[in-house]
């Protein structure tokens, strides 16, 4: 900016009279503007790219967590409050199929696809879905954990048994067996108290 001094002449003490150019102000504020501008562009290109990412990882979340849900068969409660919405929700229902089913104080259903909702509610959702699943998955793998105890038991017994039938000896073609003769040894002692009697 150019400043242009001069004495005033009625009085020596007087202040001296300052002039601003006008077009060096004007240059200073059109650079400025500029450069918010250009900050501006630059931002707005980031955050398209951004609110891009961030629609696409959501819809990836939702998609793999519809593939969990249904192969664990599971399904979540939800916080009445997570959505912000209107009307009074009493209950919401994270379906198997990856829907929430929103039951009102009149007890009307509505549903719709977790992924149909935006990035920043399915955002908000992570945080109690996550601890629920992690819950689910716990009690799933304890529950084969006892499938799996139960069958090693049982099937050491069943090749117990097996074993034991295989270790026995051979009956003699055309004799008869162990078991045969103990049948007929306790019916010829019935047979003598009987003809005593």
């Amino acid at each position: 900016m150019e400043k242009v001094e001069g004495q005033n002449r009625s009085g020596e003490n007087s202040e001296p009279i300052v002039i601003v150019d006008a077009t060096s102000a004007s240059q200073g504020s059109d650079d400025q503007m500029q450069e918010y501008l250009k900050i501006l562009s630059e931002e707005t290109l980031q955050l398209s790219e951004l609110l891009w990412q961030e629609e696409k990882l959501a819809k990836e979340f939702c998609s793999l967590l519809k593939h969990v849900l249904r192969q664990l068969h599971l399904s979540f409660n939800l916080p009445a409050n997570i959505l912000p919405h209107r009307e009074k929700i009493q209950h919401i229902i994270l379906s198997e199929e990856a829907h929430l089913i929103l039951i009102n104080d009149k007890n009307e259903v509505t549903s719709k696809a977790l992924e149909d909702y935006p990035p920043n509610v399915v955002s908000n959702m992570v945080s109690f879905i996550i601890p629920e699943l992690s819950k689910s998955l716990t009690l799933y793998r304890k529950k084969i954990s006892l499938r799996i105890e139960l069958f090693d038991q049982v099937n050491r017994e069943l090749r117990n048994l097996s074993n034991t039938y295989e270790n026995q000896p051979q009956k003699p073609e055309g004799g008869p067996s162990p078991v045969d003769n103990g049948v007929k040894k306790a019916l010829s002692t019935q047979q003598k108290d009987t003809n005593e009697k």
